[in-house]
């Protein structure tokens, strides 16, 4: 899926009262252990998100097997409760832990082709200002 078709589907399903700041892909990497129970399979556990950043909180949308937007989660930036953003040249790996003790791993993408919605750096800056930040 391309980034305008993201924008558009994000915008459409924004909260009341809430703009959109920015938003960007990212994937959940694949579970490495599985490769010992399901041999080359193990690649299929790699989730792809698009993160819509608000004024109010962050939105993980999740992505199909096809590329069709499945489902999505609205977190406000109070009920999570850090987040660890590393380095990278390519992709960005961040952290998030909620106060339930929720943990998402995900690695935001930060190159790549023109169509492929990718992590700028006001976005990133939003987050941290929210968000506290582990080091």
């Amino acid at each position: 899926m391309n980034k305008e078709q993201a924008k558009k589907h994000i915008e459409e399903n924004l909260n009341d009262g809430d703009s959109l700041i920015g938003f960007f892909q990212a994937i959940s990497p694949p579970n490495y252990w599985l490769v010992f129970l399901i041999g080359p399979f193990f690649i299929l556990t790699m989730k792809v998100y698009f993160l819509a950043v608000t004024e109010k909180g962050i939105s993980f949308y999740k992505l199909s097997m096809m590329g069709k937007f499945k489902e999505n989660d609205f977190f406000e930036f109070d009920d999570i409760e850090s987040v660890k953003i590393g380095k990278g040249l390519l992709q960005r790996p961040m952290k998030f832990t909620f106060k339930n003790n929720r943990k998402i791993k995900i690695k935001a993408q930060l190159k790549g082709v023109e169509k492929v919605a990718k992590l700028l750096p006001d976005v990133q800056q939003h987050i941290e200002s929210n968000i506290p930040l582990v080091q």
